[in-house]
């Protein structure tokens, strides 16, 4: 094996761009495009079926809704790209545990000052966006609150626990000091004025082993979609009795 990347403690937005050519990070990438739209799109479509059954119309027409959703959808996977990007050159691995083991050290500056899980924004601008091209007011206004109570239960109770066996009384740190999803004054203020959520000179207790049940994680995420998925069916459903 090669000598371990150096990381990178604060990249810059262009080279965070740039890493997307590095294996681990676009198979990640890949794999949450195969995973996501599928299963969003069909979302979507299950919504319209909800929609007709309780007499809503389109939430605008198509030659107005069609460009700004597809524009949601560019800008939240842009977001996405380069918040991935800075995990991998500052984590020294990339966000999916089940790729290659996740990142290595605890990144706690950029966007990660701010959030413990920045990109869940670009994932929410890209749902919301699909939402507006199928014009559902269900999937919008139903849906989407549902998927957002979903993604806030895997990231703290699937993801988080790896992040605590690996970096230990860091992360705990990290995690009081850095709120999930909405961000705080003083988190924006961090990242604005370069600064790291937790002190630099606290110990550092990285684990590099790659911790137990990797796709323990990857299968749950599966499973609640396929929940979710079958949950809206049944709403569908429901509304056109």
């Amino acid at each position: 094996m090669g000598e371990p990347r150096p990381l990178i403690r604060r990249p810059s937005f262009a080279a965070c761009i740039a890493a997307i050519q590095a294996p681990e990070l676009y198979r990640n990438f890949g794999i949450h495009l195969f995973v996501m739209f599928p299963a969003a799109t069909l979302m979507c479509w299950i919504a319209t079926f909800a929609d007709a059954g309780l007499g809503l119309k389109p939430v605008a027409d198509l030659s107005v809704r069609l460009p700004f959703g597809l524009g949601l959808i560019g800008a939240g996977g842009f977001w996405v790209w380069y918040v991935y990007g800075y995990l991998y050159l500052s984590g020294g691995g990339s966000p999916g545990t089940h790729v290659d083991g996740g990142p290595t050290a605890l990144v706690d500056t950029g966007p990660y000052t701010m959030l413990r899980h920045p990109s869940v924004i670009g994932k929410l601008c890209g749902v919301i966006g699909l939402g507006t091209c199928f014009g559902s007011a269900v999937f919008l206004v139903g849906f989407v609150p549902v998927l957002v109570v979903y993604s806030v239960v895997t990231n703290r109770y699937l993801q988080e626990p790896f992040c605590d066996a690996r970096f230990g009384r860091r992360y705990q740190l990290y995690r009081e000091r850095v709120p999930m999803l909405v961000p705080r004054p003083a988190g924006v203020s961090r990242w604005l004025n370069d600064e790291a959520a937790v002190p630099e000179d606290l110990p550092r207790e990285e684990r590099l082993k790659q911790p137990e049940g990797i796709w323990m994680e990857f299968r749950g995420y599966l499973v609640g979609l396929g929940l979710l998925i079958a949950f809206f069916g049944l709403v569908a459903w429901l509304a056109n009795r």
